[in-house]
């Protein structure tokens, strides 16, 4: 059983993402995030490297010959390679931000510098056990599910608390907040322990989550969530603690593991397919050279699972949500919750089919359009 879990409210735009809760805050206003354009053009540079062979060009000028050093190298290329195709999108946001040009610039390039270090070590320490099996043995994919389906289990344990951990100190919780809580969670059916407020204040972030079990569970509100009208954060609270009592999170693991696994025998089963290694220029898998490969292969086979996965979130919420008007039984408050969550984190009312394949979240208009007509079916 999971020690916490976060819905935030509502992030129709961010992606799911296979192995992990939903936990992030709600989307920042258009154009602070990683839009099409970006990922195609970070895409097609992993598409340049492959074609273009560039791996074997650096690895046979610099000579190196051992497969752990190779696979360091040529992480660090595709890193770089990512880092260029992405430039033109960083930049022009670090100087909306920054309207002094030193400073973009200076940002700009500190930021990038720290995403190149961090891939690069991050992507070896991932993939060097990885690759440890792919030379090894042909039913590889077994023991990476196994370490793959470890790692989710452990993040899903402990994301929410380490998200607290992240944000600065609690603020003090208001009486009248504690109390509307633990009224909501009486409702609910849910035992709380306690009210936590966190965060800063004009932060911009409207998150709130559930962690702990039974006496220690405690309800999280970030501090700008925290100062909306209270009948608009029972709303919230009502929904949240929605996902607890419905056990989305028991079973949200099984179906996540089981689409891990499925994707990994898809990976498994591209890389032994002789005339794809050919064209790649390589002769096996565990090749370090195959990376480039290995990246795509792995985005094509996820892309299925994230869309799944992002099916079934969106169901939770719409349940997380028919709970909370039914526990509350006040569709205005929970329309009104809605509305202001939109206005103030600029969260589309609306998404293109593409991007809603991937959306933890319905938009907002279907949102409130389905708390009517729950509200006229009861």
């Amino acid at each position: 059983m999971r020690a916490g879990t976060a819905q935030p409210l509502p992030d129709a735009e961010r992606p799911a993402q296979a192995g992990r809760p939903d936990l992030a805050p709600i989307q920042a206003p258009a154009g602070h995030g990683v839009g099409t354009a970006e990922s195609l053009a970070t895409g097609f540079s992993l598409v340049v490297c492959l074609v273009a062979q560039l791996p074997h060009r650096i690895l046979e000028a610099t000579g190196i010959r051992t497969w752990a050093l190779a696979l360091v190298v040529v992480i660090s290329v595709v890193s770089g390679a990512r880092a260029i195709a992405r430039a033109p999108f960083t930049l022009r946001r670090s100087l909306n931000v920054h309207p002094d040009r030193a400073t973009a610039l200076r940002r700009f390039v500190g930021e990038e510098l720290k995403i190149v270090i961090v891939s690069i070590v991050a992507g070896t320490v991932l993939t060097f056990p990885l690759y440890m099996l792919l030379r090894a043995t042909s039913i590889w994919w077994l023991p990476a599910w196994l370490f793959f389906a470890t790692v989710t289990f452990l993040w899903q344990v402990a994301m929410p608390l380490a998200m607290r951990a992240r944000a600065s100190g609690p603020a003090s919780t208001s009486p009248e907040l504690r109390s509307r809580t633990q009224a909501v969670a009486e409702k609910a059916g849910v035992q709380v322990g306690d009210v936590i407020v966190t965060g800063k204040p004009g932060s911009g972030r409207v998150n709130a989550y559930v962690v702990g079990l039974g006496r220690t569970r405690r309800v999280v509100l970030e501090q700008d969530l925290a100062a909306w009208p209270p009948e608009l954060v029972d709303q919230v609270v009502a929904h949240e603690l929605g996902h607890w009592r419905l056990g989305h999170g028991a079973r949200r693991l099984p179906l996540t593991l089981l689409a891990e696994l499925a994707a990994l025998a898809a990976a498994a089963g591209a890389l032994s397919f002789s005339p794809l290694l050919d064209a790649a220029g390589i002769t096996a898998a565990g090749d370090p050279r195959s990376y480039p490969l290995l990246i795509v292969i792995g985005a094509l086979v996820a892309l299925p699972v994230r869309c799944l996965l992002a099916w079934r979130d969106r169901a939770q919420e719409r349940s997380a949500d028919r709970f909370a008007l039914d526990v509350l039984g006040r569709p205005d408050h929970f329309d009104a919750m809605l509305q202001r969550a939109a206005d103030e984190s600029g969260v589309p009312r609306a998404l293109p089919w593409w991007r809603r394949l991937t959306a933890s979240h319905p938009p907002i208009d279907e949102r409130a359009a389905a708390c009517h007509e729950h509200t006229k079916g009861n």
